[in-house]
């Protein structure tokens, strides 16, 4: 016998395999055949135990009833057809996988069809990134390309920064004028030339944000390089106390074009545009002024030592001038209006007053005299049927523009007092506070006449006409 083969020994116990045998039904079938002297051999050959024993100690063995067909290997499922897929669709494609065979599987054994295929983890494979480089390479290109954005944007934001919060600058004053015609981009071109500002659109930002425009005033400012965006703006605003102001004295019976000139020469304002303001009747006094005269604040500006800002506006300098007035006239001198139209049975209102106190500011040589020549022009104007003109020469020289060396009497203006009744259209001057007070209590005389005396200096006053004559023929080669 081959060695391959089994042959049971007398020694061996074969008592299972009968049990086994008989516990089957292939077993009960092949017994009976075995036992079955027609059909069956007495005794089963080696090669037919052989085979059983085969069977027996296979690792996947089992007795199938041979009427019985061997059951199909299991298929494996169908899967279901893929869904068409239209042509804009993306194309799917399909994950590569290895296959590979079981290492404990013989290399000569050939492989079972229908056995099932294992499928494994995909093997990695190196791919490919930005501009073809490995992933390695591209993630470092785009980490640097991120820091280097970073860097630039923090940069320019220090750089920002710096020119709006005024970092690491010197300190330095610098002195600026801003016109009331500038717009802001000029006004960024003027701080970007005295050193205020680094970067005139980055300010022109700022400005369009802040409103910066509607902020800023037009003036002389005294201003640091070491402001801010913020205080710049607020520096040269209307109340900054970084404005350059100077004092200016207005002398007693200036003309509002003798005040004029004067401001304009202390760069304070210019002349044209504070004559061409439109002044607006905000103040009480103001209510029966003429706006429509030439100069129709004359009267009003009152006489004192200002402190206006240098290149300031009109509105600005005028409220300063009306401010003052206001103080000025207190209630007790508007009482006085009334009693003294008590007194003399006239209607005066404030700007008769201030007309009568022009006159007498330009006319007094003196303040001691000042109540006395209130006193004549009050007699005339109560006293009109007597004396229905004033006469008065200075109204004339308001009229000529100021020149008084020659007093034309024939000048037809109503200014002049020798040709036209009552009192002239508006104040010729701008009075002091005694003038006013004198025009509110004037002397009570009985002078109508007055004519200077070139040897005194002052006022000679007459009562009458023959009086006032006799006077003058005293003074005659004098002058």
């Amino acid at each position: 016998m081959d060695n391959n083969k089994w042959t049971p020994s007398p020694e061996d116990d074969t008592s299972w395999l009968d049990e086994l045998l008989e516990s089957s039904d292939y077993g009960e079938d092949a017994i009976k055949k075995i036992q079955t002297p027609e059909e069956a051999p007495a005794a089963a050959t080696d090669d037919e135990i052989d085979q059983i024993m085969r069977d027996i100690l296979s690792d996947n063995w089992y007795l199938a009833d041979p009427a019985e067909p061997t059951p199909p290997a299991p298929q494996k499922p169908t899967p279901p057809p893929a869904p068409p897929v239209a042509e804009d669709d993306a194309v799917v494609v399909e994950e590569d996988y290895d296959y590979v065979e079981d290492d404990d599987c013989d290399e000569e054994e050939e492989e079972d069809p229908n056995a099932p295929v294992r499928k494994v983890r995909p093997k990695w494979k190196s791919s490919y990134g930005l501009f073809g480089l490995p992933h390695l390479v591209s993630v470092l290109i785009w980490i640097g390309i991120v820091v280097s954005v970073g860097l630039s944007l923090g940069r320019l934001l220090w750089i920002c920064a710096t020119d709006v919060l005024a970092f690491g600058r010197e300190d330095r004053t610098v002195t600026i004028t801003i016109n009331a015609n500038d717009d802001i981009e000029i006004i960024a071109d003027k701080l970007y030339h005295a050193g205020l500002i680094e970067y005139k659109q980055l300010f022109l930002f700022y400005a369009d944000l802040s409103n910066a425009e509607d902020k800023i005033s037009s003036g002389t400012f005294e201003l640091n390089t070491l402001f801010d965006y913020k205080a710049l703006v607020t520096g040269m605003s209307a109340t900054s106390s970084y404005r350059e102001t100077i004092k200016v004295t207005i002398p007693e019976g200036y003309t509002c074009t003798q005040i004029f000139a004067l401001l304009e020469e202390k760069g304070v304002c210019s002349a044209d545009e504070l004559k061409a303001y439109e002044v607006q009747s905000d103040y009480w006094f103001l209510e029966g002024s003429k706006t429509d005269a030439e100069y129709p604040l004359e009267g009003f500006l009152y006489p004192d030592t200002y402190n206006f800002y240098v290149g300031d506006n009109a509105k600005g300098v005028f409220r300063r001038f009306l401010a003052r007035f206001d103080d000025i006239f207190t209630e007790e001198l508007r009482a006085h209006i009334v009693t003294l139209n008590d007194r003399l049975g006239t209607d005066y209102d404030l700007y008769d007053i201030m007309i009568i106190a022009s006159m007498i500011e330009k006319e007094s040589a003196g303040s001691s005299e000042n109540y006395d020549i209130s006193s004549v022009i009050h007699n005339r104007l109560t006293h009109a049927w007597d004396y229905p003109y004033l006469n008065i020469d200075a109204t004339i020289v308001y009229a000529q523009g100021g020149d008084a060396e020659t007093i034309d009497k024939t000048l037809d203006s109503p200014y002049n007092t020798y040709l036209y009744k009552g009192l002239p259209p508006t104040p010729i001057c701008n009075p002091s506070l005694l003038s006013i007070q004198a025009a509110i209590s004037p002397a009570d005389t009985d002078y109508y006449y007055y004519a200077l005396d070139y040897e005194l200096g002052l006022h000679h006053f007459s009562k009458t006409k023959e009086e006032h004559d006799a006077f003058l023929a005293t003074q005659k080669g004098k002058e």
